[in-house]
């Protein structure tokens, strides 16, 4: 059997993340959906006892724009890239 990596500890970079519903929208590295992101990472909040998974939404100039929730999301890998 395969281990499965917590969210925070997957090595593949995330194309994006979509909050759930019709037109909710989410966040994109493509340019073409959402130029103003540059890359998103999962880490770890801290929580009681244990790291909460979120996601960092960072701008074109590096900076964290948006923290999400793993739960309010759907994650997008980018294809080809292996754990």
């Amino acid at each position: 059997m395969t281990d499965i990596p917590v969210i925070h500890m997957d090595k593949r970079p995330i194309k994006s993340i979509w909050f759930e519903g019709e037109n909710a929208g989410g966040y994109s590295i493509e340019p073409r959906l959402d130029g103003s992101t540059s890359k998103i990472v999962a880490y770890g909040e801290n929580g009681q006892m244990a790291p909460v998974p979120f996601y960092a939404v960072f701008d074109q100039a590096g900076q964290i724009k948006a923290r999400v929730p793993a739960q309010m999301v759907t994650v997008v890998y980018v294809e080809g890239d292996a754990a």
